[in-house]
């Protein structure tokens, strides 16, 4: 089947738009591992996946380019087409990029000599077979089809040119000489040489695209809002005061997440870490069982241990864990103390003293421990008030 050169240029179109969406998914996903809003899991089906897309899109695009100089030979010994030349390597040399330990990027420069024009001097950038460089050296005859849209740039067959050559083709130099091209067009989406307007397009279509593809994994677990906040929080980072968690939006956010896990389950204790939340709650199909669980953002890592308690004194509902209780210890630690200083701030139930009748006692009280644990302060659960040393 004759395939137009718009049903062609379509299909260039798309392979080219999934090549950045899918870049956006692949570096989404790594950052979204990494953030640890993935399971550690991931890592080894993103390795995987980002191996089996290169392989995926690096074969199309070679079939492609095979494909299309083949079609190009056989057209011009069909039609006479004219867009076939005679051409004579003047230098080529590594370009840098190796695909697949298959292709090499080539740099060749050549001189095209056409039978109805001047000969010329233009350079390809183009991805060779090692069967294919092998054939190639300075000084050897090669066949040059230009591009019908571009004027003096194309690509290079090893196969030796058809019809007759000129005499002189070994010596002869040109006087016109093409410069140079990198090709920055070769992933633009708009044009083949596009102008302004159409690079801007292109700018904005892969700009879009690869977003919509870095945004889908925090899309799927629920954490589009949680990159914000830490694209929001991140100088601090760069001036060492970062408080993670303890920002007073996230530190809300976080803290209704873990009360949604826990539902109306027990828990042991319940901690706020700079980067992550841990809760320890009892297993609904094993009542005594308790399993430890991490979260990050709306995402939970759940351990695969579980561990039982003698003590069924300890554990407690969410009744028992009000947002405005801890927020008022956070704000009081935080008049003598830095903030970014905290390890974690959280619930645990303990025995302490009660009067004026002196009886042991259970109580939920609110723990805050500071990096490297010598420095600690303790809240009463129920008010907010520092409890004495």
């Amino acid at each position: 089947m004759q395939i137009t050169p718009k049903i062609e240029q379509f299909g260039v179109f798309c392979y080219k738009a999934l090549v950045w969406l899918f870049m956006g998914v692949v570096i989404g996903s790594f950052v979204a591992t990494m953030q640890g809003f993935m399971p550690v899991w991931f890592i080894v089906v993103h390795v995987l996946g980002s191996i089996g897309l290169g392989w995926l899109f690096g074969m199309l695009f070679f079939r492609y380019t095979d494909r299309k100089r083949a079609r190009a030979l056989a057209q011009d010994q069909a039609q006479a087409s004219g867009l076939a030349a005679p051409a004579r390597i003047d230098s080529i040399r590594f370009g840098g990029v190796r695909m697949m330990e298959t292709r090499e990027l080539t740099v060749i420069q050549v001189t095209v000599f056409r039978r109805s024009s001047a000969p010329y001097q233009t350079t390809v950038r183009q991805f060779m077979t090692a069967e294919d460089l092998d054939q190639l050296q300075e000084g050897s005859l090669v066949t040059f089809f230009e591009d019908p849209h571009d004027h003096g740039y194309g690509m290079v067959s090893p196969t030796l040119p058809a019809g007759e050559t000129p005499a002189d083709i070994k010596t002869l130099q040109a006087d016109k000489v093409y410069p140079e091209r990198r090709k920055t067009g070769l992933w633009l989406l708009v044009g083949r040489n596009p102008n302004g307007a159409a690079r801007s397009v292109s700018f904005i279509l892969i700009f879009a695209l690869f977003g919509i593809g870095f945004l889908s994994p925090y899309a799927i677990t629920g954490n589009v809002d949680w990159l914000r906040l830490r694209i929001k929080y991140f100088p601090q980072k760069l001036i060492f005061q970062d408080k993670g968690n303890f920002n007073p939006e996230v530190f809300k956010k976080a803290y209704d997440k873990a009360v949604a896990y826990i539902g109306d389950r027990r828990i042991e204790s319940l901690l706020f870490y700079k980067d992550f939340t841990d809760v320890r709650v009892e297993r609904t199909d094993k009542p005594g069982r308790l399993r430890s669980a991490t979260i990050r953002g709306n995402s939970v890592e759940t351990h695969f241990m579980s561990s039982s308690t003698d003590d069924q004194d300890r554990l407690f509902t969410v009744e028992s864990i009000r947002y405005d209780i801890l927020k008022k210890a956070l704000d009081d630690a935080a008049k003598d103390h830095d903030i970014e200083d905290i390890m974690y701030i959280g619930f645990r139930k303990d025995i302490r003293w009660s009067m004026p009748v002196p009886r042991r006692q259970r109580y939920v009280d609110i723990h805050i421990v500071f990096e490297g644990g010598e420095t600690s302060l303790d809240y009463n659960g129920e008010t907010g008030e520092r409890l004495p040393d």
